[in-house]
């Protein structure tokens, strides 16, 4: 018996007389085919059995939910760096100010509290709809 990692898949082989060339490649087909059945695969166990090498495939355990495409991946990326932007969570920086380093401008009050909500309201709505566009 000996073990095997193809990405983020334990692969378990109980037959030493399967070589691992061989069981990386039936490893990787399962892992395929898994993928084109939008499953993930946390462990593929490899024997030897009277019609040859059996596969026996473990789908990783957890929330669908949790799984992002690369586009959502980028998109939520860009709404935590606009919400770093709008809301600093710096000790030395200024909740109630907006400085704008191009113009040199500078805003206080409760006028940058209201455009930076407006402001990530509009982004998150704008990445709801990026997204329903899948």
């Amino acid at each position: 018996m000996y073990k095997l990692i193809i990405g983020n898949v334990r692969v378990t082989v109980h037959d030493d007389s399967i070589k691992r060339e061989q069981a990386a490649a039936y490893a990787k087909q399962a892992i395929a085919a898994a993928g084109q059945q939008n499953k993930l695969l946390s462990h593929v166990e490899l024997s030897t059995g009277a019609d040859g090498i059996e596969v026996a495939t473990t789908e990783k355990a957890g929330c669908r939910m949790a799984r992002k495409s690369i586009k959502q991946s980028m998109l939520d990326g860009v709404l935590e760096a606009a919400k770093e932007k709008l809301y600093p969570s710096g000790t030395f920086s200024q909740k109630d100010l907006w400085f704008d380093s191009e113009t040199g401008q500078e805003w206080r009050g409760q006028e940058v509290d209201t455009a930076r909500a407006d402001v990530l309201a509009k982004l998150e709505e704008w990445i709801k709809s990026a997204n329903s566009n899948n």
